[in-house]
């Protein structure tokens, strides 16, 4: 989770500034910016892929994920497995394999998205900045477009709304400076967030409701669908990391 501007590279948009950019098949640069990059995978980014690949949690955390710690917050960070050559594994010569899945990082490029919790518990504050990639040439095509029209082409939407739902727990107000997380919580870090699978038995076990103050209702409905269940891995986390 990108926490302030300080941390890209890239010069910042101003609200409603346009730019040009496309990326295409036939530039000579296609396929290049999946190379040598670090590329997170936020939690909804996990669980589009997972779907995508159709494998197990478990499974795709095996192959394609390794553990870090980011280094800002301190929080276990998942990002996508290079192969030996440093390039990312979905990556084929027609483009990403994976396209209708791609996580954040590739929707959002060749803008990086920087957030905050709004003040007063109100909307998140996000800025856009322009990372300008060396040997890119998708900012010499003619598309004009401004970041909103880019989110709304890329769709982005889906995946800015559950990231911005982890907000409560990645900075929430009781997290002092970084966090240090023992084993056993990385672990339940890593099944709350990412590996949904592991979590479920917990929270369809008698009495997590009620132990873990979450109304029966919501508990049913996390059980039954994915993306409510992540929302509910997010909430427990803050509850038994950070107290609630």
């Amino acid at each position: 989770m990108i926490e302030t501007g300080g941390e890209l590279g890239g010069r910042r948009l101003a609200p409603g500034e346009r730019f040009h950019f496309a990326c295409l098949p036939g530039l000579a640069c296609f396929n290049t910016c999946c190379r040598d990059k670090r590329l997170p995978l936020l939690p909804y980014d996990f669980l589009r892929l997972r779907r995508c690949l159709e494998l197990p949690a478990a499974q795709v955390l095996a192959q394609h994920a390794e553990l870090e710690a980011d280094p800002v917050s301190g929080w276990p960070t998942l990002r996508i497995k290079l192969t030996d050559e440093g390039v990312c594994p979905f990556v084929t010569p027609q483009g990403c394999s994976v396209y209708p899945h791609r996580p954040t990082c590739c929707r959002v490029y060749p803008l990086a998205r920087a957030v905050r919790p709004g003040p007063g518990g109100g909307p998140p504050q996000e800025v856009f900045l322009r990372q300008e990639t060396p040997g890119c040439l998708g900012w010499d095509q003619p598309q004009e477009l401004d970041a909103a029209a880019w989110v709304r082409q890329q769709g982005l939407a889906p995946y800015q709304a559950a990231n911005n739902y982890c907000l409560r727990l990645f900075m929430h107000p009781a997290r002092q400076g970084q966090v240090s997380l023992d084993d056993r919580q990385t672990h339940a870090f890593i099944s709350a967030l990412y590996n949904l699978e592991a979590f479920r038995p917990l929270a369809a076990s008698p009495g997590f409701g009620e132990r873990f103050g979450f109304e029966p209702e919501r508990v049913e409905l996390a059980l039954a669908e994915e993306q409510e269940l992540l929302k509910l891995g997010v909430d427990w986390l803050a509850g038994v990391l950070l107290g609630g």
